[in-house]
């Protein structure tokens, strides 16, 4: 900061001249202390910080007086979240979720780095730099996730290391590779050991025992947004790992996890979504959201709001200052960030306006940004499919089969008799609610074609395809029939990625995600949101009673998650022999080796 500008804070910090912008009578709630106090917010406007409150008589430039009708709170943070599962571009989420309180995100780009690889961080880079809410970027450690599916890309610890030193890049995100650790991987320990130094994010499922979870902390992972059991997350809690409570849309944690909310355990504590589509976000809210559900549960009110803030941004290094030259945020308070949330009512999270750097949110504010061309466009690298290519012979009885966990990603492992075809073709069995399954390679690596079955998505007729594959991104499709499963395949390519639902050879709905398979290119998240909307009404035809079943089927390929799981490579599931986190290959199916 300049001399002239430091005079300048100096001065309306003490108030010997009038702030530039001074918001009046707000009921602050004050994160340190819980308490909620009538004070005035005085905002340097050129620096975008707050320089004082709790101060009376001054005077502003310009000011807004809220008469003590609104609450005034830190702009919300959310520690985890893949903007690519919002279906639209970081620009476009900038604005839909900026409008909800979200000023801060750190976003871990790796769906779309598993399609694009340092493509897809250059892109990612590159729009952080023209948002409003500072979205901070997470260089994703795990390109692919395992040795056991075809990824797009590959990002090894040194092309990860020319972009740590970007000011909007916060360190390493999500670290999957829990058994590459114990196994000693080279490349897992030559990430480990480059970016020791900075912030790298952790991923320890239900299944993590004590034992690994402290193997993880002594290597510097920090975090865990992974926490579906309450007993676990209390584990993490215990060895110093941050916990993230998440609710996404398939993911749905905040009502197990609210028991941890008390006032001395809300510092290690945070919000995040990882995985929110489109229609949630427009009808829901975002991390707003996640407040008024925990609030509603019976969460302390101050604790969730300053996890909601400080707590995150302490746990990041932005409550303070700090190297990289992060302005401090996460309360109001002289020398933090003017990011802040005026409520109508505190407990509902009413959200009356937001303001980012000391500026008031509109419409117009995104007029000004540059427009970041999206990447990652004719990602199909593979011809249409046959029905031949879905079809499997063998044996019937003890068929692998996945089964599905309502309102989560985890899966059991099941094994069941289904019909065959007078060729000895393997059927599905609608009505016990077991479902043909594949994963078809597109990034032009090998032609793998992997098969299998699902049981619980209760769909009795019809196909569904995304070339949303978590976390390679291949094509994954589900379905009744192989005649309708290969009609939503080919639109799918013809689509250059999105999602589409079919039924008696007629395709009722479908979205197109131009960039990289995985985002829509359209400019409004309302209007993706609407499409989805379309989408899971065309789906509800099938029968599924999935809040969306489309977004559950990209997560099927998650082959880190526990237990079974389908990648083109072919059947996974965690060994249960050796009963750590090591998913292995039981049904090999590959073409030829990867690439």
């Amino acid at each position: 900061m300049a001399n002239s500008d430091l005079k300048n804070t100096i001065n309306q910090a003490a108030g010997f001249a009038p702030a530039d912008f001074l918001i009046k009578n707000a009921k602050v709630l004050n994160v340190v202390t819980g308490a909620i106090e009538l004070s005035d917010i005085a905002i340097n406007r050129k620096t975008g910080m707050i320089v004082a409150t709790y101060d009376e008589g001054r005077e502003g430039i310009e000011e807004l007086d809220v008469e003590s009708k609104l609450f005034a709170v830190p702009g919300f943070i959310d520690c985890h979240v893949h903007v690519e599962s919002s279906m639209v571009t970081p620009q476009v989420f900038d604005e839909a979720v900026l409008a909800h309180g979200t000023t801060t995100a750190f976003c871990d780009p790796h769906e779309i780095s598993n399609v694009l690889g340092e493509k897809a961080l250059r892109y990612f880079i590159e729009s952080s730099e023209n948002t409003i809410m500072d979205l901070m970027i997470g260089l994703s450690s795990c390109v692919p996730a395992t040795g056991l599916e075809t990824s797009g890309a590959t990002l090894d610890a040194k092309a990860l290391a020319q972009f740590i030193n970007h000011p909007n890049v916060y360190g390493v995100a999500e670290f999957m590779s829990i058994s590459d650790v114990l196994d000693h991987d080279q490349g897992a320990l030559d990430k480990l050991e480059t970016f020791k130094n900075n912030h790298i994010d952790g991923h320890m499922p239900f299944g993590v025992t004590t034992g690994m979870m402290n193997a993880m902390k002594s290597c510097g992972i920090r975090n865990c947004h992974e926490n579906t059991d309450l007993d676990h997350a209390a584990e993490k809690l215990k060895r110093g790992i941050q916990v993230f409570i998440r609710e996404g849309t398939v993911c749905k944690d905040v009502k197990t996890l609210a028991p941890l909310i008390n006032e001395f355990q809300s510092p290690f504590l945070g919000f995040c979504t990882d995985d929110r589509n489109p229609v949630d976000i427009a009808a829901e809210g975002h991390i707003d959201h996640i407040i008024r559900m925990l609030i509603a549960e019976g969460a302390d009110v101050a604790s969730v709001y300053r996890i909601a803030t400080w707590s995150a941004a302490n746990h990041f290094g932005m409550a303070g200052r700090n190297p990289k030259g992060w302005k401090p945020r996460g309360m109001i308070a002289a020398d933090n960030l003017a990011d802040i949330v005026l409520l109508n009512d505190l407990e509902t999270c009413d959200i009356h306006s937001v303001y980012k750097n000391g500026a008031l949110v509109t419409p117009e504010t995104f007029a000004s940004r540059p427009k970041v061309k999206p990447v990652g466009q004719n990602s199909m690298k593979i011809d249409h499919i046959q029905t031949d290519d879905l079809k499997r012979q063998g044996s019937n009885v003890g068929v692998p089969v996945i089964g599905l966990i309502k309102d989560q990603i985890v899966t059991t492992y099941e094994e069941a008799t289904v019909p065959t075809a007078t060729d000895g073709t393997l059927l599905a069995d609608p009505e016990n609610d077991i479902l043909h399954i594949a994963v078809i390679e597109r990034h032009g690596h090998n032609g793998n074609i992997a098969r299998g079955f699902v049981r619980g998505f209760n769909i009795t007729e019809g196909a569904m395809a995304v070339s949303v594959g978590h976390d390679s991104h291949n094509i994954a499709v589900v379905g009744a029939t192989h005649e309708d499963m290969v009609i939503a395949v080919n639109r799918v390519i013809d689509n250059d990625g999105g999602k589409v639902v079919v039924k008696n050879g007629e395709i009722l709905g479908e979205i197109s995600l131009p960039v990289a398979g995985l985002m829509s290119d359209k400019t409004d998240l309302a209007e993706t949101a609407k499409d989805q909307m379309a989408l899971l009404d065309a789906v509800a035809q099938l029968g599924s009673d999935w809040e969306d079943p489309l977004m559950l089927l990209g997560f099927l390929p998650l082959c880190v998650i526990p237990d079974a799981k389908i990648t083109d490579f072919g059947i996974t599931r965690f060994n249960p022999a050796e009963g750590i986190m090591k998913p292995i290959l039981i049904d090999d199916q590959r073409k030829k080796p990867s690439i």
